[in-house]
């Protein structure tokens, strides 16, 4: 009988654990977004163009929204590319029609005797074409 109780108590844990990691997984997958210009009607995400520099844009811009990724593992690369969905999804909700995309590695600093995964965050501008936004009276 006493068996049995560990036996439940153990599974309670492993239980327990399971669920703050999963929780833990997705809090982690959370961006920021900081609106820096006026929202635009919505449109699909695979219409957001990804671009690496502000030198691949061929048209007047503005800024719309900045949106910035939790640190994540420097080799979690489909976390990464998660987050760059996550990302190219709100800006598409903000009406962006392109999202300039970078992918920062913080120096961790010196510390001896301590070992530190590299780490690395998202940080995007998410912009409007000036030619794409009307004038007209609504």
């Amino acid at each position: 009988m006493q068996r049995t109780g560990y036996a439940a108590a153990a599974l309670r844990v492993i239980s327990l654990t399971a669920g703050l990691a999963l929780f833990s997984a997705c809090a982690a997958s959370r961006l920021d977004t900081i609106q820096v210009g006026p929202w635009f009607a919505s449109k699909n995400w695979k219409d957001v163009a990804m671009l690496a520099s502000r030198g691949e844009i061929t048209h007047p811009w503005g800024a719309i929204a900045v949106i910035h990724g939790q640190k994540i593992s420097a080799s979690d690369v489909s976390g990464m590319e998660s987050q760059k969905l996550q990302a190219r999804k709100i800006a598409a909700k903000a009406g962006a029609d392109a999202l300039i995309v970078a992918v920062e590695m913080p120096d961790p600093g010196a510390q001896s005797g301590v070992y530190q995964e590299q780490e690395a965050y998202l940080s995007a501008l998410a912009v409007k074409y000036i030619s794409d936004v009307s004038s007209a009276p609504r």
